[in-house]
Parts: structure tokens; C-alpha cells; sequence
């Protein structure tokens, strides 16, 4: 596959379930390494003696979320404290967990809770590229809604570059490019065979 990510844009990854979008999303974050070809930065090859450094450029929600309870930014300092109070109201939290010295107090939540103090955490690490997993499978339809039209907006917005993995044909306009993976082969989003690819 060739794919490019360009800084600040909104990109939707479609396609049927093991067709091979959460394992593109691994190797993008660095978390898998690719058994042949390269990924490059700025025409500089992505290696052992750089991998740690490419890896700081992404924060992730995967499908499996794993919530750490301290909350850090990209350098390693505690999060930004009007930053992370700012997601707790724009993720609708606020009532549901308290931060304390940079600390989730309350982790025993729904899955779709979990997936929005999941992306808080990613949001208040203010790294430049967010990968997020069919972040919205878990919400509702009020905040699926939500989380198109409004927090992809803001994340955008707060200078991230976002990379998401969605079945949710209803926003598509909301995403600058939409590709699609088939049985593991990467392409631009055709509507006309939208009805077979997820």
C-alpha cells in the first residue's frame, strides 16, 4: 500500500471487519513494525534509531481501550488543568468522574464512557496525530452525533491530525479524504461500492 497522512487533515479509514484497518492503524502508530517497505516523515525514513521519537507523534483509542488514570501531556508534565476540565465538559464527564492532581478518580464506567475518558486523555496529551478506532461504535446516537459534528471539529480545531476508523456513513462528510481498506489493500473511498466495503 501508499498512503500519505498530511498534517491537520480529518481521514476516515472504511471497510469490512478483518479487512485489515485496526492493523494499518498499528503500523502507522509505530506500535507494529512493517515486514517490508517504509514509513517516512518529512522524507526521513522511520528506523530503530528513530522509531521512539515517531512514535511521541500519536495518541490512541483502540477499539480495546485501556485507560491509564494519570493524565500527562505529550512532554511528560502533568495535562494542562483547564485543558483536561474544558474535555470533561465537551465529552459530557463531568458528572460521571473527577480529576484530582492529574488523576481519574473513577474508572469503573460503561465501554462507551470509558471510550470518552480515553479520548480525553489523548486530547489533553496534545500530540499531533490522534488514531482513533471506531471511537463511536459505543455512544449513542445523540453523542455519535456529537462527536462528528462537534469534537472532530474541535480536535481539528486544537491542531491534531486525526485518523479514524468509522462505519458511520451518515457523517462522511465530515472527514477532508475517506479511504478504504479490502481485504487488505488500500484505496480511495468509492461510494458506488460503498454497500459492500463495510
Amino acid at each position: 500500500m501508499d498512503f500519505t497522512l498530511q498534517r491537520g487533515e480529518t481521514v476516515f479509514l472504511i471497510g469490512q471487519n478483518g479487512s485489515g484497518k485496526s492493523t494499518l492503524s498499528l503500523l502507522l502508530s509505530g506500535l507494529y513494525l512493517p515486514t517490508s517497505g517504509h514509513i517516512e516523515v518529512d522524507d526521513t525514513t522511520i528506523d530503530a534509531n528513530n522509531r521512539w521519537a515517531y512514535r511521541q507523534y500519536f495518541s490512541s483509542v483502540f477499539t480495546d481501550v485501556h485507560l491509564f488514570s494519570h493524565l500527562l501531556s505529550g512532554d511528560g508534565q502533568l495535562a494542562d488543568t483547564n485543558l483536561i476540565h474544558a474535555w470533561l465538559q465537551h465529552l459530557r464527564m463531568h458528572n460521571k468522574t473527577e480529576i484530582v492532581d492529574g488523576h481519574i478518580q473513577n474508572t469503573a464506567l460503561s465501554q462507551g464512557q470509558k471510550k470518552r475518558l480515553g479520548l480525553l486523555i489523548a486530547a489533553v496529551e496534545q500530540r499531533p496525530v490522534l488514531i482513533l478506532d471506531e471511537w463511536a461504535a459505543d455512544q449513542d446516537p445523540h453523542f455519535r452525533k456529537v462527536f462528528y459534528e462537534q469534537l472532530l471539529p474541535l480536535l481539528k480545531q486544537q491542531g491534531h491530525t486525526i485518523f479514524a476508523i468509522s462505519h458511520d456513513d451518515k457523517y462522511f462528510h465530515h472527514a477532508d479524504r475517506i479511504i478504504q481498506m479490502h481485504q487488505g489493500k488500500l484505496t480511495d473511498y468509492d461510494p458506488a461500492s460503498a454497500h459492500s466495503s463495510f
